[in-house]
């Protein structure tokens, strides 16, 4: 079973591009950096199609290899009742299609996942 949900292509803006892809659902994403980021808020906005806001994401580094990553939270009813949770991690090499980010599907306990897009 694969955990991979989007491969995903950063441009110079700090733009990430790609197609989220799951069992039900292939669209276009973007993650935006949000130009009014401070405090809770979050550092990216994911949008589908263009405009359809589906979630956010929050820069992180991981305590084990101090690796910089986005930590992500989408949500919408396409995509089921639950939140999806991810990460976004950088390739060590650049892939097919200029692909830089990989977004990996990280499996979250229901009971312990809030419905909300706050994290």
């Amino acid at each position: 079973m694969s955990n991979k949900l989007a491969s995903l292509t950063k441009s110079d803006k700090g733009i990430y591009t790609g197609t989220l892809a799951t069992m039900t659902v292939r669209t276009k994403i973007n993650i935006v950096p949000n130009a009014t980021a401070s405090g809770d808020q979050p550092d990216y906005r994911i949008f589908a199609n263009g405009d359809y806001e589906i979630g956010a994401a929050w820069k992180k580094t991981s305590d084990r290899t101090g690796s910089e990553y986005l930590s992500v939270k989408m949500a919408a009813p396409e995509l089921g009742g639950m939140a999806i949770y991810a990460n976004v991690i950088v390739l060590d090499e650049i892939g097919e299609d200029n692909v830089t980010h990989l977004m990996l599907w990280s499996a979250r306990d229901p009971q312990t996942s809030s419905p909300s897009m706050a994290a």
